[in-house]
This record gives structure tokens, C-alpha cells and sequence, in this order.
């Protein structure tokens, strides 16, 4: 079932997943902090500074809007760093749609509290119901360049 997604945090991580979602055919919006980057990303129709020679499917958007990323979508993937992971989800928890599946894709823990992202999610965003967890062994390059990855989800 197709859905539209947005992917928050365009690092390399974010990038990969944002492609491959939308080779499987999700609409995907890949929200980026940096305006430069994303109007390169925009104008390129690739991520120059983490995968430069992957081009992104034409169902796939940047914006460095947060309330653009998340109108309207299905599912929330969270690619931002451990560190940024809070102040970007609180930044958005505004603008996320009741009911919609938040998946974390950021590994780590929270540095000062040691929470687990999914605690987090917990906390900054109270209202999200539904949450899930992508972790592996993997790397985006394998991923964006669709080579056989292995990755595991886990949800309550």
C-alpha cells in the first residue's frame, strides 16, 4: 500500500532511506536542516555532500520545511543524529498528523539521559501512538545503490 512519507534528516542514513521508499513506490518528502543543502538536493536531484552518484527517483521531494515534509503523511522516519534527535522531533511534533507510524531510525543513545530514541519519541512527542525502531547491520551506500542489506524493525 502506497503512503506518503517523510523522512526527516538528509545525512546519509536519511538520504538512502528516503530513495529506497520511493523506489518501492511511497511519495517521499526527505526534510533537511541545511537550506544550501537541500536546494542543491532540489536542484540536483541528488545529495551531492553523502551520495553524490545516486539520483533520487522522481517521487522523491526535499524541503527544509518541516510543516511541507509532514503534511498529510502516512509515516515519519526519523534519520537525524542522536544528539539533534529531541530538538528536531519536538520542532515537528507540531506538524505531525494524529495517527501516523514514527519510525526511528536513529542509532545511539540519548547522551544525557540514556534513553533509548524510542523513549524519546515518548517524551517529545507524546501524542504518537505508534512507534517503531529500523536497526541493522547496514550501510546507506548498500542501500541506495540496492545492494543486499539486511535490517531489522521492531515495534510493541
Amino acid at each position: 500500500m502506497s503512503q506518503t512519507v517523510a523522512v526527516l534528516g538528509a545525512g546519509s542514513w536519511g538520504t538512502a532511506l528516503a530513495i529506497h521508499l520511493a523506489r518501492v513506490g511511497h511519495e517521499v518528502r526527505l526534510w533537511g536542516r541545511d537550506c544550501a543543502l537541500v536546494a542543491e538536493m532540489s536542484q540536483r536531484r541528488a545529495n551531492a555532500v553523502y551520495l553524490a552518484d545516486v539520483n533520487f527517483p522522481p517521487a522523491l521531494t526535499s524541503t527544509h520545511a518541516l510543516d511541507v515534509a509532514l503534511d498529510g503523511v502516512g509515516m515519519v522516519v526519523l534519520a537525524v543524529p542522536s544528539h539533534g534527535f529531541r530538538h528536531v522531533l519536538e520542532t515537528a511534533s507540531v506538524f505531525v498528523p494524529e495517527g501516523v507510524l514514527v519510525v526511528s531510525a536513529t542509532k545511539g543513545l540519548e547522551e544525557h539521559t540514556l534513553l533509548r530514541m524510542s523513549q524519546v519519541v515518548a517524551q517529545a512527542a507524546p501524542q504518537v501512538r505508534e512507534v517503531a525502531v529500523l536497526s541493522g547491520p547496514s550501510f546507506a551506500a548498500e542501500l541506495a545503490r540496492e545492494l543486499p542489506t539486511a535490517v531489522v524493525v521492531a515495534s510493541a
